[in-house]
Protein backbone atom coordinates (compact mmCIF):
# COMPACT_ATOMS: atom_id res chain seq x y z
CA UNK A 1 0.00 0.00 0.00
CA UNK A 2 1.22 3.90 -0.49
CA UNK A 3 2.34 5.14 2.02
CA UNK A 4 0.76 8.48 3.23
CA UNK A 5 -2.91 7.45 2.89
CA UNK A 6 -3.86 10.05 6.11
CA UNK A 7 -5.98 7.94 8.02
CA UNK A 8 -6.90 5.10 5.68
CA UNK A 9 -4.32 3.05 6.51
CA UNK A 10 -4.82 3.12 10.23
CA UNK A 11 -8.41 2.12 9.53
CA UNK A 12 -7.84 0.02 7.16
CA UNK A 13 -5.01 -1.65 9.50
CA UNK A 14 -7.76 -1.91 12.30
CA UNK A 15 -10.68 -3.98 9.73
CA UNK A 16 -7.88 -6.08 8.81
CA UNK A 17 -7.17 -7.41 12.55
CA UNK A 18 -10.22 -7.31 13.22
CA UNK A 19 -11.65 -9.73 10.47
CA UNK A 20 -8.33 -12.06 11.40
CA UNK A 21 -9.73 -11.99 14.68
CA UNK A 22 -13.10 -13.69 13.56
CA UNK A 23 -11.82 -15.75 11.17
CA UNK A 24 -9.54 -17.33 14.11
CA UNK A 25 -11.75 -17.34 16.35
CA UNK A 26 -14.16 -19.58 13.85
CA UNK A 27 -11.57 -21.78 12.80
CA UNK A 28 -10.93 -22.67 16.61
CA UNK A 29 -14.48 -23.43 17.19
CA UNK A 30 -14.66 -25.59 14.33
CA UNK A 31 -11.55 -27.42 15.05
CA UNK A 32 -13.13 -27.87 18.42
CA UNK A 33 -16.29 -28.90 17.09
CA UNK A 34 -18.04 -26.60 19.37
CA UNK A 35 -19.83 -24.72 16.22
CA UNK A 36 -21.18 -26.82 13.37
CA UNK A 37 -21.10 -30.14 14.55
CA UNK A 38 -21.95 -32.62 17.66
CA UNK A 39 -25.25 -34.06 18.52
CA UNK A 40 -26.32 -30.31 20.00
CA UNK A 41 -25.27 -27.33 17.89
CA UNK A 42 -24.72 -24.58 20.61
CA UNK A 43 -22.58 -21.31 20.63
CA UNK A 44 -21.77 -20.08 24.07
CA UNK A 45 -20.01 -16.77 24.72
CA UNK A 46 -18.71 -16.74 28.43
CA UNK A 47 -17.54 -13.14 29.50
CA UNK A 48 -16.28 -12.33 32.73
CA UNK A 49 -18.89 -10.78 34.79
CA UNK A 50 -21.80 -12.08 32.56
CA UNK A 51 -24.87 -13.08 34.67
Amino acid sequence: MADGGGGASGVLGVLVGAMLVIFVGAAVLFGTGRLGGGPSTSLTIKMPDAR
